[in-house]
This record gives structure tokens, C-alpha cells and sequence, in this order.
């Protein structure tokens, strides 16, 4: 009999450092200014419905995007954020 491979890391073709909407949720919670799954989720709706592509990959019911895009959006939203309040 043969056996499967399991790799935890899924197959994510275009995408250097993928990471789940959870994953990055859990990731940016650290940075002092958090963000839900669903606000990320809808930053890349957001950023591919506008000039940027942010690739998103699905691996059965996960969907995976890059960490440095993630990245890259949640600077922008802070940014704007923090202009807009008193603590800039």
C-alpha cells in the first residue's frame, strides 16, 4: 500500500510566503494594531478590485495570500488610520 505525503504547507503556485487569513489575523494581533480575518479578506478584495493584484490561492476550503502583501496592505490602512486621529 502506498502512502500519502502530507505537506503542511499547501500547494500555493505564484506565492513566495502564503499564509491564511487566520494566520495572518494571528500574526498582526502582535503589532499593536490588529486586524479580523474578515477585514484582511476584505483588503484583498479591496486591493484587486482596485490597481494592485494580490494573488489569493485556494487550497481546498483555505484561502492563501502573501504575508509580505499583507503586509504591505496593513501599513497602508495604519497609515491612513493614525493620519486621521490625533496620535499621528
Amino acid at each position: 500500500m502506498a502512502a500519502t505525503h502530507y505537506s503542511p504547507l499547501p500547494y500555493t503556485p505564484g506565492i513566495e510566503d502564503p499564509v491564511s487569513y487566520k494566520e495572518a489575523s494571528a500574526l498582526l494581533a502582535r503589532t499593536g494594531h490588529p486586524a479580523s480575518k474578515e477585514t484582511v479578506a476584505r483588503w484583498v478584495r479591496e486591493a484587486n478590485a482596485g490597481e494592485e493584484t494580490v494573488p489569493v490561492v485556494k487550497a481546498g476550503r483555505t484561502d492563501y495570500v502573501s504575508w509580505t502583501a499583507v503586509l504591505e496592505l496593513h501599513r497602508d490602512r495604519t497609515a491612513v488610520k493614525l493620519r486621521a486621529s490625533s496620535n499621528w
